[in-house]
């Protein structure tokens, strides 16, 4: 028999409570409250780059560094062309720190910019003005300075980097060198507004490579715990030489992957403790998913890195096209920069044309498609040539 009254039974008042919010106040709209997106401002006065903290992240992450080295490679090309022979010559005894070569100094500026923002270059000239030579700078030593309305005034070479994005202590930095604007070949990725520098890559990835980099960790002792996993091993006795003895046994024997042989009554029970499997949620689609994230923010196909065995046909051509039609602009812009900072009129080699049906204009379309029919006017004219004979 029940020990309790049915008749206590009530009703909620889900008709009435559910729909009489506050507009804003909803449950579903309160949690936003707690996630905050930082405001940015932009900067001018003085500014100089974080350099070892981009660096770093661009030396140890190997997808980002895959990333920046690729759009790099692709938007200067294989071959630089030249206005005329005068300046393609002039480019010949460019030569950097002594092993470079005008290409290669161009790829090294842009991918220096690309991963922190700037990348600069000291112009020299010989005596007539004429471009001699480009010698590639720490982008951490260099301190671009302007006056109030954001004109760049001189760029100066200090000793003491800047630290988490914290500008030195003035007074225990020493100037090593000033130049003019006009004697710094200065590339900016991704200026916004009014500032005198450009924006890091990384910066907008660093949160996604965070996790994934997390996850991945995390799931390396996972899989070693499966390999190796955690002993609890219930001894019969409470000695601490005796445990010691023990624990050096069970430590070799797991060390060596060898078995161990206990005597009688020396252990009551040994439990294997690892995670067993589908107990915990699966990390696995997390890590596709972050890596997909990656890609989409960075603005790199994963089919241009070299991975498609996840991309349909279709779906690579559009993902070409669409990087390929951001590599042109980027080669535009810098062309224009070359041309204006450095006096040389360079252009650069368009991205390799793979997907004829997207680029084929309505002429070629129209000759394709007449093609087509005419090939199979020929076979039913075959045909019945074919019936005729046989009849």
């Amino acid at each position: 028999m029940a020990l309790t009254d049915p008749s206590s039974t009530i009703t909620t008042g889900m008709q009435s409570s559910t729909t009489s919010y506050t507009a804003g106040e909803e449950p579903w709209n309160k949690n936003k409250d707690g996630f905050v997106i930082d405001s940015e401002g932009t900067e001018i006065g003085t500014y100089q780059c974080d350099w070892d903290k981009w660096h770093g992240m661009y030396r140890n992450i190997p997808e980002l560094r895959s990333t920046i080295d690729i759009w790099c490679k692709w938007i200067i090309g294989n071959k630089l062309n030249f206005e005329n022979k005068a300046q393609e010559k002039q480019s010949k005894r460019i030569n950097g720190n002594g092993k470079d070569t005008l290409r290669k100094i161009l790829i090294n500026v842009k991918r220096t910019s690309k991963a922190g923002g700037d990348g600069f270059a000291e112009i020299i000239e010989d005596k007539a003005g004429r471009l001699i030579n480009l010698k590639i700078l720490d982008p951490g030593t260099i301190e671009i300075q302007s006056d109030n309305l954001g004109i760049i005034q001189k760029y100066v070479q200090v000793s003491i980097k800047s630290e988490n994005g914290r500008m030195p202590d003035k007074s225990k930095r020493k100037i090593l060198h000033e130049w003019e604007p006009k004697q710094i070949f200065h590339i900016t990725n991704d200026r916004i507004a009014d500032e005198i520098h450009g924006i890091p890559e990384p910066e907008k990835l660093q949160t996604i490579i965070k996790w994934r980099h997390q996850s991945m960790e995390d799931l390396s002792v996972v899989f070693h715990r499966y390999v190796k996993p955690l002993l609890q091993i219930m001894a019969d006795t409470d000695d601490e030489t005796e445990l010691a003895t023990l624990k050096d046994k069970f430590d070799q024997a797991v060390k060596n992957m060898e078995n161990i042989i206990i005597p009688k009554g020396v252990v009551s029970s040994t439990e294997r403790i690892s995670i067993p499997q589908y107990s915990t949620l699966d990390p696995l689609p997390w890590l596709i998913f972050l890596r997909s994230y990656f890609t989409e923010s960075s603005g790199v196909p994963d089919l241009v890195r070299g991975k498609s065995d996840e991309v349909s046909l279709a779906a690579g051509k559009l993902n070409y096209l669409a990087f390929k039609e951001k590599i042109i602009n980027e080669q535009k812009e810098y062309e224009e920069e070359i041309e204006s900072q450095l006096g040389l009129k360079i252009t650069f080699e368009p991205p390799k044309e793979i997907d004829i049906e997207i680029s084929r204009t309505e002429e070629d379309m129209s000759n394709k498609t007449q093609a087509k029919k005419e090939k199979g006017g020929d076979q039913i004219v075959n045909s019945n040539i074919r019936t005729s004979e046989k009849s």
